[in-house]
């Protein structure tokens, strides 16, 4: 099974600050709207697969060539 990334790892990943990522998972900015980040909460902790997250940016490329 692939490890789950935190807030920090995720942020990483993306090229984000963990702050621009909080902010990704919890409005309802546009990207979000049209396709939501894929995380999971264990908690009050939102975790990642690095997996979900490149396949989840693949998709909104996708999204925004359309």
């Amino acid at each position: 099974m692939e490890p789950l990334l935190d807030m920090e790892g995720a942020a990483e990943l993306l090229g984000l600050t963990k702050e621009q990522l909080y902010e990704i998972c919890r409005t309802r900015s546009r990207c979000r709207q049209v396709l939501p980040i894929p995380m999971v909460r264990i908690g009050r902790r939102r975790m990642f697969r690095a997996s979900s997250l490149n396949d989840w940016t693949r998709k909104l490329e996708q999204e925004q060539e359309q």
